[in-house]
């Protein structure tokens, strides 16, 4: 008659028992995943919000006229050229007709750049950088704060991708027509306005977002 409590005892288990090896190995593996799928996510939410981002940040910049800031969110020589690129072509379409005197034409059209280049210069400061996002391509004056200057609601922007590299926010006027293409391109890990560019695509056609 055995006493009371004998039995065959009952060995503890094995911590290199392979069964148990596995399962740990099993949660490392899941919580590995789940990591970096997080991250994935994490990493294409701030891609898609990065340029909108950088638009925010300048339009905070040109409204505190924080001309250094500006400086480090825009492509300086990129954005020139093509403020000027796009100041010629309206210039050119505006000139009379020279009746075929190519001469004449030339004359124009230097004269022509060099009003721009002054006026070029006007729209990467803080007046035109703001003017620029609210899809004007003229300068104007910066409320000054009062009681009477309460924030502006900025524009809708309509945005198109060109890869991984160039976004493209299309300017809505309030009734809803393309007033300007604002053309942003990645640098490293953060987006800067590079240029701008006529419209000349349809409003219907573009999806709106704030």
């Amino acid at each position: 008659m055995s006493r009371r409590g004998e039995g065959t005892p009952v060995s503890p288990r094995n911590p290199g028992d392979p069964g148990q090896a596995t399962e740990r190995f099993s949660g490392l593996t899941r919580l590995a995943a789940g990591a970096t799928i997080a991250l994935v996510l994490f990493a294409i939410i701030g891609f898609l919000r990065g340029p909108g981002a950088s638009l925010d940040a300048l339009r905070e910049a040109a409204a505190r006229r924080d001309s250094a800031e500006i400086a480090r969110r825009i492509d300086g020589p990129a954005l020139r050229h093509s403020l000027g690129r796009l100041l010629l072509q309206q210039t050119g379409s505006a000139l009379p007709g020279d009746g075929g005197n190519d001469r004449q034409l030339l004359s124009q059209f230097i004269v022509a750049g060099a009003l721009v280049r002054p006026l070029v210069e006007t729209l990467v400061a803080p007046d035109g950088i703001a003017a620029l996002l609210e899809g004007q391509i003229a300068p104007r004056p910066l409320a000054p704060g009062g009681a009477g200057s309460g924030p502006r609601t900025p524009p809708k922007m309509a945005w198109a991708w060109n890869g991984f590299s160039t976004a493209r926010a299309t300017v809505m006027t309030p009734t809803g027509d393309p007033a300007l293409v604002l053309v942003l391109r990645r640098d490293g890990f953060s987006w800067r306005l590079a240029g701008v560019e006529a419209t000349a695509t349809p409003a219907a056609s573009l999806r709106q977002t704030r």
